[in-house]
C-alpha cells in the first residue's frame, strides 16, 4: 500500500468509527428520554397517591376533632346527670325508707 492509501484508509476507519459512536448518541438519548417519561410517569403518581394520603389524613384529623367534641359534651352532660341522680336515688330511698316504717 501506498503511504496516501494508508491514509485513506485510516481516515475511512475513523469515519466508520465516528458514525457509530452517532449511532450509540441516538440510542443513548432515546434510552434516556425513554428514562425521563418513565420517571415523570413515577412522580405523577406519587404525586397523585400523596394527595390522596393529605386528604385522608385531613378528614381523619377533622373526624377527631369532631369525635372529641362530642365526648366532651357527653362528658358535661353525664357530669350534670350524676348530681341529678344521686338526687332522685336519695328521694327515692327516703320514700322507701317511709313506706317500710311507716
Amino acid at each position: 500500500m501506498e503511504p496516501t492509501d494508508i491514509t485513506v484508509h485510516v481516515l475511512r476507519e475513523i469515519r466508520d468509527e465516528i458514525r457509530e459512536l452517532r449511532t450509540d448518541q441516538r440510542e443513548m438519548r432515546t434510552e434516556q428520554r425513554a428514562f425521563a417519561e418513565e420517571s415523570r410517569l413515577r412522580f405523577e403518581s406519587t404525586e397523585k397517591r400523596f394527595e390522596v394520603l393529605e386528604t385522608t389524613l385531613r378528614d381523619l384529623a377533622q373526624q377527631m376533632v369532631m369525635l372529641s367534641r362530642g365526648i366532651r359534651t357527653a362528658l358535661d352532660t353525664r357530669a350534670g346527670q350524676d348530681g341529678r341522680i344521686d338526687d332522685h336515688e336519695k328521694r327515692l330511698e327516703a320514700i322507701e325508707t317511709k313506706l317500710r316504717t311507716g
